[in-house]
């Protein structure tokens, strides 16, 4: 006898009117629009990612860019709606409804069922896969910039860098030595951290700062992201 379907459901929604991709415990979804339901959710802990579409993004995906704006776990009762609410800065607002009937008739395009998803099948995109700036080339861009005479047009020129490309923990912290002012070390490793592909080593880059007030400051702005 096959098993009973589950009763729970979760609902993706992100501000704004930007297409979304979602990724539920390595099973990938797509929507027309900025929200998604997704139908016969296992009770427990499910680990969820949310992209974004961009005109200019970082990440191409079958041919369109995509942001990341949410990464998390997420815990799903039994027989509940869970609803997710995303801020364009990544932050969430969950609410929880308890489910007493069925799940209407699924008219809405952007509904699937966790098991059915096979328009893309039991994929994750993979963000280590997104390369970094290539060594040669980024040693073409850190001569650039160390040949600028003023620390303030180094910075600029770093930024506009930092702000274009994917790097390394090991790239921004040669891009970082480059400077002498504290504030200004700070500054471009504030502005480093999003595009960077290893962020899990960011750590790294606290090294670098004379005053404790500088890295408890990176570290805030990191922990907000």
């Amino acid at each position: 006898m096959a098993a009973a379907k589950s009763q729970s459901m979760v609902t993706i929604k992100l501000a704004g009117n930007d297409d979304i991709r979602v990724v539920l415990d390595g099973k990938r979804f797509e929507s027309n629009d900025n929200s998604i339901l997704i139908r016969d959710v296992a009770e427990g802990v499910h680990q969820l990612k949310v992209y974004r579409e961009k005109r200019n993004g970082l990440f191409n995906l079958l041919g369109r860019n995509y942001e990341l704006v949410y990464n998390s776990t997420v815990r799903v009762k039994k027989q509940t709606h869970l609803s997710i609410n995303i801020s364009n800065n990544g932050r969430a607002a969950i609410q929880e409804t308890r489910i007493n009937g069925g799940w209407g008739n699924g008219r809405n395009e952007n509904i699937y069922d966790y098991d059915r998803d096979g328009r893309w099948g039991d994929y994750d995109y993979n963000e280590a896969r997104v390369k970094a700036m290539p060594d040669r080339e980024f040693k073409s861009v850190l001569s650039s910039i160390e040949k600028e005479w003023l620390e303030s047009n180094k910075l600029k020129s770093a930024t506009q860098v930092v702000r274009a490309n994917r790097l390394t923990v090991a790239q921004v912290e040669q891009m970082i030595l480059l400077f002498s002012f504290e504030n200004n070390k700070l500054q471009l490793a504030k502005q480093a951290y999003e595009n960077t592909v290893d962020k899990r080593n960011y750590h790294r880059l606290y090294d670098l700062f004379s005053f404790q007030s500088s890295k408890r400051e990176l570290e805030r702005y990191i922990s907000g992201k």
